[in-house]
């Protein structure tokens, strides 16, 4: 059970540094972390705001409630964000857009009436992204097993006169399927199996007949699940000809079950930077890169770019503005070299019990065991996942 575990965790989890921060602090004072952007692509942007935890607290990061998080720009343009969960601020759909050449910083109003502000970031060219493109490629694992996966490359260019400071992001969306409605939990004593359809599925059960009766559409049964980058990616490794970078290796994409159950689009975006976020960027990567290896010497501390107003507070995080250019390509069955056939099967994935605990052992003797029924929402079962359609899906 626990290896199953691990493999699911392995294949569907990418935590992305880039678009969540986890930050720990040396010391015992807590800190404010932001984490949050705009580009001139459509809305909304999120701005997510909580406190770091110190080394040895392994607790979840703390979330923090503002009295008002604003973005503005340098032309008199301005929005307040919404609250749309626990520390987590986001713009309107059709609020306040990047545009190339403004300036934009975001101002943060506490509940202990404190005011943070970020330098305001002038958002700059982004260049272009020409093309995207893979290789397939076969490895063995410690075990000796065969594993496959597409290895996904760009050719770019930035501007001639530019200083060609990008973020580079990979970012893999699948689409899955779950059954909520067969989500069923355990009862002690008896190991007694319940049947509980989550609300979201659209049924109930009908206790008189025991029997499932659709009653709604699903809201949690199609999900769009995101593979994105772990570390950040910036420009700084490859040598520019002409202000042209060729085959920058972006990352992979795994050959897995639910990657190939439908398709998997890739979408390739090239990020302009200012040059204090370029370095913020970069410090996050050596950081990152530093942490895998014993004799990798200390990295500095990734600089914020946001401010206590009148006063001296050490802040983590970033706000940064950026113009982006990208391309997508989608990736199918056909595009395995030696067919849909090496594709394993879907992992099994433990039973979800209730808090009062149970038998794994019953789910064998309750329902048919098919890996790739998973009975959960498909936002609880998969990370990074949304029930809202990607624009770029076809």
């Amino acid at each position: 059970m626990k290896k199953s575990l691990a493999l699911f965790l392995t294949m569907l989890v990418f935590d992305s540094c880039i678009d969540r921060l986890d930050i720990v602090a040396l010391n015992a004072n807590s800190q404010l972390v932001v984490d949050g952007h705009i580009t001139d692509a459509p809305g909304p942007y999120t701005i997510k705001l909580s406190r770091t935890r110190k080394l040895v607290d392994f607790s979840p990061l703390a979330t923090v409630s503002a009295k008002r998080v604003t973005i503005f720009d340098n032309v008199g343009n301005s929005e307040a964000l919404s609250e749309i969960d626990a520390g987590v601020y986001q713009t309107s759909p059709t609020g306040i857009r990047g545009v190339i050449g403004r300036e934009y910083f975001v101002r943060i109003e506490t509940r202990d009436n404190k005011i943070y502000e970020s330098i305001p970031e002038k958002i700059n060219p982004p260049g272009m992204v020409d093309s995207v493109y893979y290789e397939f490629e076969q490895y063995k694992t410690e075990q000796g097993n065969d594993k496959y996966q597409f290895r996904i490359f760009m050719d770019s260019k930035g501007e001639p006169d530019g200083e060609n400071l990008f973020l580079w992001k990979l970012t893999g969306t699948f689409r899955v399927l779950t059954s909520p409605q067969l989500f069923f939990y355990i009862r002690n004593p008896g190991r007694v199996p319940v049947r509980d359809p989550r609300p979201c599925s659209g049924y109930i059960l009908d206790k008189s007949i025991d029997r499932l009766m659709p009653v709604s559409p699903c809201e949690c049964c199609q999900c769009w699940a995101s593979l994105v980058d772990k570390k950040p990616n910036v420009s700084d490794n490859y040598i520019v000809s002409s202000a042209k970078f060729k085959k920058v290796d972006m990352g992979i994409i795994p050959v897995e079950f639910w990657h190939f159950w439908d398709k998997t689009m890739v979408k390739v975006e090239q990020l302009s930077l200012s040059k204090i976020a370029f370095n913020y960027f970069k410090t996050v990567r050596d950081q990152k890169e530093g942490a895998t290896s014993l004799f990798q010497p200390s990295i500095g501390k990734a600089a914020s770019n946001i401010f206590l107003k009148n006063g001296n507070e050490e802040i983590q995080g970033f706000f940064y503005a950026a113009a982006i250019s990208k391309k997508i390509l989608f990736l199918t069955t056909k595009d395995i070299p030696l067919g849909p056939s090496i594709i394993p099967p879907a992992p099994a994935l433990p039973p979800r019990l209730n808090p009062m605990g149970g038998d794994p052992a019953i789910e064998s003797d309750f329902f048919s065991v098919n890996t790739s029924i998973i009975r959960e929402s498909c936002v609880f079962a998969f990370r990074n996942s949304t029930t809202k359609r990607p624009l770029e899906w076809q």
